[in-house]
């Protein structure tokens, strides 16, 4: 941190809560409670004017006003007064009562017009005082509080908000090398000039000479010398007129001194730091900080001249008084200059000592300028955006509340009522809703339960038929063509001719009986496969495609995956007529060479996928436009609760997937 930022945050601290000058007031003479809020008024800002010339008094009038607004509970005084407290005791550099003093205040801030600036007022001083105390995150946090009101629209103190905006502007300032570049400095030297404006077009001397010397600071810190005396003259003319506080003019004469000696000027520099020192109140004189900065800057102008001995004897009576007051906060840079110093007058042992508290202070305050960034950024942002909309109407509510309070009761009466009607009628609405929907739902499952039966009763039914047409065809067509073929080999080895063309034809009928009858035998196993019976589907299905493979010019790959195990009759027996009517379709319509039927067990699912290479399934043949065979396979997955899919491309050949669940089938 520059020695200027430091002069400039220290001003920021000793301006706080009000502004650079206020009326000045008759002392009231008697320790005696008064009984008006006006006069507790003034007699807050008589306390604020002597808060630095005498420090006893502006405690003496602070405690009285306090004292006289409790007993009138008066909210705003009482809030007011603990912040005049805190403010002086900061002065006197007692950081912990000044914390409690602040805290105290923050209880009263509850005036509708009064309470965003006195909360912002309140967390200012907090963070000031925090910083002091090298608790940057409690600093960051307060410090951005304040400015979250400010930008809220809530603050139309122009003091109030020059002074959230220039605390940021500091810490900003402090911690960036390209200050004229740096888009957020800028964005509140943008605020500070509007302000700068309002208050010149409102003729409000006092915030006009806080932004001079705003102004200054930020220039001096742009290493523009000329343009921070230009104008830290402007702010101690200004205050000379005002008859402000003397922190004021001490801070910018130190400034412009601090100019000189940056420009290596230390004889114009000298005079500045006494003009500074001579402004400094007589009362407790040598425990004000500024006292301190200023020897502190004498210190560093004796150098310059090469007085090493006149500036080891200023600074080291500063340090001490420092140490005793347990300021240190800006000790590095004269423990620098000391270093130099002793170097120079061949004190190397005094000199290397310097040297090392000075490092020591700069890594630490590295350190610390590092988290504070840290924290002031991250507390940027974790200021949400509702804390500013509920800001904006906690003080609308504030200012019309008494307008419309008699409304708003009626308003909850007619708005609860209303509520209670619909709320009613929504429940009543849901019931039935939710009746029909029940009904609904029944109806439905009935359906598809019926549904479902029906199929189970018809595939029932049709296995019945084929089971009787099999046993038809064996026993009775296929023991007469049995009979035939018996007793027409008996005829022909009886007959003897020399008829060779009987005998070839005899052959040939015996031929196409054998044919019959074995395509008889096949048609009856088809029909109802005892295989399945006996030795399950995987079995079945492996014998069905071998012999589809040896009668047909079809080249069938047959795949069983998974635990294989025996499922419950029907599930089988509809598996297996589904992988049959799949390869018939694939035989009559695919004109495919090759195809796979594969089946998989799982644990809970039994799946069965059957592929061609062939024409495909077109698109008019699939879903509502299927053709019987299709739909009466999705039927009987249907029927098992089992789904199916079908995918086709024209010219590529078709894959239809089926997945069946054993869980329903008790398995």
């Amino acid at each position: 941190m520059t020695k200027k930022n430091f002069l400039f945050w220290l001003v920021l601290l000793c301006l706080l809560p009000g502004g650079l000058t206020a009326k000045d007031f008759q002392h009231t003479g008697s320790g005696m409670l008064v009984e008006d809020t006006a006069t507790i008024n003034r007699m807050l800002e008589r306390a604020y004017l002597l808060r630095e010339r005498n420090t006893d008094s502006a405690l003496y009038l602070n405690n009285l006003a306090l004292a006289s607004a409790r007993q009138l509970h008066y909210d705003a005084g009482i809030c007011d007064a603990w912040l005049g407290l805190s403010r002086t005791h900061a002065i006197l550099n007692q950081n912990e009562l000044s914390i409690a003093d602040t805290r105290n205040a923050l209880r009263y801030c509850t005036h509708p017009q009064k309470k965003y600036e006195q909360e912002a007022n309140a967390y200012l001083s907090l963070a000031f005082v925090y910083y002091y105390e090298g608790r940057y995150d409690s600093c960051a946090w307060y410090r951005y509080k304040a400015l979250n009101l400010v930008e809220t629209g809530s603050i139309k103190n122009l003091q109030v908000q020059l002074t959230a905006y220039s605390s940021v502007l500091q810490f900003w300032i402090t911690v960036h090398s390209d200050i004229r570049n740096d888009a957020y400095i800028q964005n509140i030297m943008r605020h500070i000039n509007d302000i700068e404006k309002t208050a010149i077009a409102t003729g409000d001397s006092a915030s006009l000479a806080e932004v001079y010397f705003r102004k200054a600071s930020y220039y001096g810190s742009c290493g523009q010398g000329d343009s921070l005396r230009y104008y830290s003259n402007l702010t101690i003319d200004m205050a000379q007129r005002l008859k402000s506080t003397p922190s004021v003019t001490i801070a910018s004469l130190l400034n412009s001194g601090e100019s000189y000696l940056d420009e290596n000027r230390p004889e114009e520099a000298l005079a500045f730091f006494r003009r500074a020192i001579a402004e400094v109140p007589e009362k407790n004189k040598e425990q004000n900080r500024f006292y301190l900065y200023a020897l502190f800057d004498i210190g560093d102008a004796y150098f310059q001249q090469k007085k090493y001995t006149l500036a080891i004897e200023t600074l080291e009576r500063a340090l001490q008084q420092a140490q005793q007051l347990g300021h240190l906060l800006a000790t590095d840079f004269p423990n620098h200059t000391l270093a130099l110093a002793y170097n120079a007058t061949g004190n190397y042992a005094k000199s290397a000592w310097h040297w090392s508290v000075y490092s020591g202070m700069r890594d630490s305050m590295t350190r610390e300028k590092k988290m504070e960034l840290v924290y002031n950024v991250e507390m940027k942002y974790r200021l949400a955006d509702k804390e500013r909309e509920l800001a904006q109407k906690e003080l609308s509510i504030a200012i019309n509340e008494n307008k419309i309070k008699i409304r708003n009761i009626w308003i909850g009466i007619i708005l609860t009522f209303t509520t209670l009607i619909i709320v009613l009628g929504l429940l009543f609405f849901r019931n039935n809703k939710n009746k029909q929907k029940l009904q609904s739902e029944k109806i439905r499952n009935l359906h598809q339960e019926l549904a479902i039966g029906n199929l189970q009763a018809m595939i029932a039914g049709e296995e019945k038929e084929r089971s009787r047409i099999a046993r038809d065809l064996h026993d009775g067509m296929g023991g007469t063509l049995a009979v035939i073929r018996t007793r027409l080999s008996n005829v022909f080895r009886k007959v003897e001719t020399d008829n060779v063309q009987a005998q070839t034809d005899m052959t040939d009928i015996l031929l196409l009986l054998e044919e019959a009858s074995a395509e008889l035998r096949k048609t009856a196993h088809n029909l109802m496969p005892e295989i399945l019976l006996r030795e399950g589907l995987t079995n079945a299905t492996l014998l069905f495609c071998e012999r589809i493979r040896k009668g047909y010019m079809l080249e069938i790959t047959t795949e069983i995956w998974g635990e294989q195990r025996r499922l419950p009759d029907d599930l089988e027996l509809i598996a297996y007529r589904i992988i049959q009517e799949l390869i018939h379709n694939i035989q009559k319509h695919a004109r495919a060479t090759q195809a796979l039927v594969q089946i998989v067990y799982h644990t809970s699912v039994m799946s069965v996928t059957v592929e061609d290479n062939g024409t495909g399934i077109h698109e008019n043949n699939t879903g509502q436009n299927e053709g019987t065979g299709l739909k009466n396979i999705r039927e009987r997955v249907t029927s098992l609760h089992g789904v199916m899919d079908i995918s086709a491309t024209a010219g590529k050949g078709t894959s239809i997937y089926i997945e069946l669940p054993l869980d329903d089938t008790g398995v």
